[in-house]
């Protein structure tokens, strides 16, 4: 007699593998009609929403409809596997621009993290009704199997602190003026960081899911790489006078994390595939970054490197030798680079002149030293603002006080009194100590349980991501000082998916070696003699 999901003998709180026991007759004859009942579903979705398809593009544009009829296809897509959500997500992040480009590449004109000018003005974006819509068939579908809606996983605790101490500054900035708009646009990020660990701690399970998610961030930045060397050699002729940058800022992260796969690749593991397509893509991802010109990513690829490698030697006794030497080699020859190349021209030249115009920039180069003054004005005047309310902080929605004045730039950035380039110092300035610490929780909470993790690890492969996730977490820092980072939805998203990730490592890890030692099992039985 079968056993059904659905019996209410069956404890709510029964093991996610409890299944209905049925025979493969019958389990193919249910597969059958489900399939013919979502045939069923498609048809007439696609008949309802032809007409109303056909109006809305005689009277808005058919660019509005194409965009409708993709978010339905997607829509349909996370109804039948809710974890499909997650490598939507990941490949809007890596792909699509938050805002139109100066230079368009053609995906900045895709309304994933803004909406049409018709349609502006609603206080979520596309991609968070993503979120939630994905969460809620996912949350769903369990629910209805008897299952856990949602899991929380370790860093549940951090984030909610985080969140607390957000919702503090709210409170305190719509009571003390802030302007409601601009409060909705400074905390969304954090909010989308929140949706993002959950989205991926909750579907992410199984190992397969984790090399397609690595491959997703590998031709997602190759994609971008190449839209950068189409536009720097066709669109400007190499000409890039003028141009502080071709593409957004985020893509120079993007650029910079896969170059840390590869080290990562050629240091640990070889996945020979996906190091082979991300060898061929680095020509492109170095043009692509030197045109971009975002200093600090040189500086922020650095550290990770060095983090990683140290890690590395951590997680790995018995090559502890040659991994120093190699460190130590490394160390010797990017120091002789440095000093060699920091004063000379050239595309060569650049990540060297990079690196020393963050520390000390040549009054020559009147950009580096424009945009370090303007840096260094701002923190003096975003730490005069966190004085005059240290323990809760300014509240969001108000512009920080400005002792010394900076430069008005509104034309090019219409919130830069608002959210500076120091996202650190932004998040300390609005939410004052408690804040400020719970952000610093969250930080540490990633790189414990990464280190932790890495070590735990027996597959490679998991191995390797577990130490990606944590270099990339020292990026995230070093970049949130100096250029938007905690700002960008699209870098904050790709942080709550990397932890989701990372924390399900173990799990999969385990997983793994049970397989693995049932194969044995099997293999051993098959090899005794009969008797």
């Amino acid at each position: 007699m079968s056993v059904l999901l659905s019996d209410p003998r069956i404890p709510p709180d029964a093991p996610d593998t409890l299944i209905e026991a049925e025979s493969p007759r019958s389990l193919l004859a249910r597969r059958r009609r489900g399939d013919w009942l979502l045939f069923a579903a498609i048809c007439i979705t696609m008949v309802l929403a032809v007409p109303p398809l056909m109006w809305l593009g005689t009277t808005n544009g058919f660019g509005l409809v194409i965009g409708v009829a993709v978010s339905l296809a997607a829509a349909l897509a996370v109804v039948r596997k809710p974890e499909i959500g997650l490598f939507l997500v990941l490949a809007c992040v890596v792909l699509v621009e938050e805002n139109p480009l100066t230079i368009p590449d053609g995906t900045d004109r895709l309304n994933i993290f803004y909406w049409p000018e018709r349609i502006a003005g609603l206080p979520e974006r596309p991609i968070g009704f993503l979120f939630l819509f994905i969460l809620f068939m996912f949350a769903s579908q369990r629910f209805v199997r008897w299952q856990r809606a949602l899991r929380g996983g370790e860093l549940l605790a951090p984030l909610l602190l985080f969140l607390a101490a957000v919702l503090i500054g709210v409170v305190h900035g719509i009571t003390s003026g802030g302007d409601f708009k601009i409060i909705v646009l400074e905390i969304r990020p954090f909010w989308y960081l929140f949706v993002g660990y959950l989205l991926a701690y909750n579907t992410v399970t199984r190992r397969e899911h984790v090399s397609a998610f690595i491959w997703i961030v590998i031709l997602g930045a190759g994609v971008k790489a190449l839209q950068g060397t189409y536009i720097t050699f066709v669109v400007l002729h190499g000409d890039l006078a003028g141009y502080n940058e071709i593409m957004s800022h985020e893509e120079s992260f993007f650029w910079v994390a896969l170059l840390l796969l590869i080290f990562l690749f050629a240091l640990h593991h070889r996945q020979r595939g996906q190091l082979i397509a991300a060898l061929a893509l680095v020509p492109f991802t170095g043009i692509s970054l030197v045109a971009n010109n975002r200093r600090a990513d040189y500086v922020a690829l650095l550290v990770a490197i060095l983090v990683a490698w140290v890690l590395l030697i951590a997680i790995r006794p018995g090559r502890r030798a040659g991994l120093v030497t190699g460190l130590v080699i490394c160390l010797l020859l990017g120091t002789a680079y440095v000093a060699a190349f920091s004063h000379s021209g050239g595309a060569f030249a650049q990540p060297a002149r990079a690196v020393i115009s963050t520390i000390h920039p040549d009054t020559s180069d009147a950009r580096d030293y424009s945009s370090n003054l303007y840096r260094q004005i701002e923190n003096a005047d975003l730490k005069f603002t966190i004085k005059q309310s240290p323990i809760i902080g300014y509240g969001f929605g108000k512009p920080f006080l400005q002792p010394v004045l900076l430069p008005n730039i509104l034309d090019l950035d219409p919130y830069y009194l608002f959210v500076p380039h120091n996202t650190i110092y932004w998040v300390w300035m609005r939410l004052g100590l408690v804040g400020f610490l719970a952000l610093w929780y969250i930080f540490g909470g990633i790189i414990v349980r990464g280190c932790q993790i890495a070590r735990r690890l027996r597959d490679p492969y998991l191995q390797l991501v577990a130490v990606y996730v944590v270099a990339v977490t020292f990026m995230e820092v070093i970049l949130a000082y100096a250029d938007y980072q905690l700002f960008f939805y699209r870098n904050v998203i790709y942080l709550g998916l990397l932890c989701g990730l990372l924390l399900n490592l173990p799990k999969l890890d385990r997983a793994d070696r049970e397989d693995a030692e049932k194969d044995a099992e099997k293999d051993a039985e098959k090899e005794l003699p009969a008797l």
